[in-house]
């Protein structure tokens, strides 16, 4: 436009920078080949470079990536070119969906028909603070506790131990509903399961959902006793969980019996009566 102007007019380069409001550094650097928008441009084309390689990088990351390969351009103004290419918008990557085929939670019709089981995590604050699993098992039907017993650690061989013991005053159940932890799929439990004809029923991963009742009963669990006291050593704990237990089968109504404890109901349904094992 100057240039157009001084051909026509026969103006001087600083009276048309003058009347237009340029500074004449503006011009002279663009004569010589300095254009900002050429500069954005090739800054534009970096960026997206850049970010089509490494999908999971923020604008630091990025400027901070051009600046070791020599590129010397104010974060400003590579910030400016960034908001300009909507390049703040990109999405955070996301793995595959996994797709799963949606399966009912459907509890047996008759009292101890079907089991539920499941590991609760914890801790206890003696000399030092050390982790503690505790196993959970009650009866899909009646929502009975049937055994909960804290272990430091709990392997197939316990669990196999605390199922006999279950077994031996309550009976065989005809299915028992677990997650996939290593203990629940393992070939020892696996050998008990087709030793005593009980059917292991495997949510699916990823799905805590298909085994909500014994989910509910860990709540529980958490709420009432956990979370209640601090427990210097494994003694401590299980005494505070057999409390809790006998308190759950016997005091605490249950909204699904129709606020009856899960004892009342056996009693009155099928003539189980509730034995404590210590």
């Amino acid at each position: 436009m100057i240039d157009q102007i001084t051909q026509q007019h026969s103006c001087s380069i600083r009276f048309c920078c003058g009347a237009l409001g340029f500074r004449r550094q503006t011009y002279y650097q663009r004569k010589r080949g300095h254009r900002p928008e050429e500069v954005d441009e090739q800054i534009a084309d970096l960026l997206h470079q850049t970010t089509r390689r490494f999908i999971a990088w923020g604008f630091w990351l990025v400027f901070y990536f051009l600046r070791r390969k020599g590129y010397s351009w104010n974060h400003k103004r590579v910030y400016r070119v960034w908001k300009a290419e909507e390049l703040h918008l990109r999405l955070p990557p996301k793995r595959a969906g996994i797709k799963r085929t949606y399966q009912e939670l459907l509890a047996p019709d008759e009292i101890n028909a079907g089991w539920a089981m499941d590991f609760l995590s914890d801790w206890t604050v003696g000399m030092a603070k050390e982790p503690v699993r505790i196993i959970n098992i009650m009866d899909e039907k009646s929502r009975l506790a049937l055994w909960t017993e804290a272990h430091r650690s709990i392997s197939a061989k316990t669990l196999i131990e605390v199922l006999d013991k279950v077994v031996e005053y309550r009976g065989r159940p005809k299915y028992i509903r677990c997650d996939n932890g290593p203990e629940f799929i393992s070939q020892k439990l696996a050998q008990w399961a087709a030793d005593n004809q009980v059917e292991l029923k495997f949510i699916q991963p990823g799905k805590p959902s298909q085994n909500g009742l014994i989910e509910r009963l860990n709540k529980t669990l958490r709420v009432e006793c956990l979370n209640l006291h601090w427990f210097e050593n494994l003694e401590k704990l299980n005494e505070s969980i057999q409390g809790w237990f006998v308190d759950y089968n016997t005091e605490r109504p249950h909204e699904n019996l129709e606020r009856q404890t899960p004892l009342e109901y056996e009693t009155d349904n099928n003539d189980l009566y509730f034995k404590t094992v210590a």
